[in-house]
């Protein structure tokens, strides 16, 4: 592979899948270098979400394998994380109870880690950008690895069914407040980060995470609503 290829693959692979490097593993030998099977396979061992949307939508994403190709990394980034957005959230929104909550008991699981070992990377994985630092620590890796296996779970569980009305920003606030304990002042440590210890917002952002708190018949509702966008 072309030296600025790879690194362009990397890039992407970094950036729209939210991981800091690629997971371990080799690339099988057969798989021709910079080829459009060796970019579907980097993508598997990084991110089975991005690599179960891709899969199913490979006309869109060979456009994007040829964009890395040409170098140009920036247009690859942004159709890639549209992708994403566009079919991921669709899915989920779609996706059962029991497959939302399990995305949710095992982002807790997540922050947990960050928490003990790395608190700076919680804010990190809420904006979907976690660091190659964070990914470093054990605990955190299989704990990250076992959230994604969760999301793709979920997304393949959700696109096969229709979407489910989103639960309202009023009754999220509600569930926050009433059901996970989430203080006025902690909803504004949350959206104003800076002058917060990342410990403080580990915990904050772990109480939000707490879904077996949630009354259960909110449960599924409150887990989808977390891992959609607003519509």
């Amino acid at each position: 592979m072309d030296a600025q290829v790879g690194t362009n693959l990397n890039n992407f692979l970094s950036v729209c899948a939210g991981v800091g490097f690629l997971a371990s593993g080799a690339v099988a030998q057969e798989v021709t270098p910079g080829s459009f099977k060796e970019f579907m396979n980097d993508l598997a061992g990084t991110n089975p979400l991005a690599h179960a949307i891709f899969t199913d939508h490979m006309d869109e994403a060979k456009e994007i394998s040829a964009k890395l190709q040409a170098r140009d990394e920036d247009a690859a980034l942004k159709a890639g994380s549209d992708m994403i957005r566009k079919y991921g959230d669709a899915a989920f929104s779609g996706a059962s109870d029991a497959s939302a909550i399990e995305v949710s008991k095992k982002a807790a699981d997540v922050i947990d880690a960050l928490g003990d070992h790395y608190p700076r990377g919680c804010m990190e994985f809420v904006l979907n950008d976690i660091s190659s630092e964070a990914l470093s620590i054990a605990s955190v890796n299989e704990a990250y690895r076992k959230y994604q296996e969760a999301q793709r779970l979920a997304y393949e569980d959700g696109k096969l069914h229709e979407p489910i009305p989103r639960m309202g920003i009023a009754d999220m606030y509600q569930v926050a407040t009433e059901d996970l304990g989430e203080s006025r002042a902690e909803r504004h440590m949350l959206l104003n980060p800076e002058n917060t210890p990342a410990i403080a917002l580990c915990a904050i952002i772990g109480k939000n995470f707490n879904i077996s708190a949630v009354r259960e018949p909110l449960r599924g509702a409150y887990a989808r609503a977390n891992f959609t966008s607003k519509k």
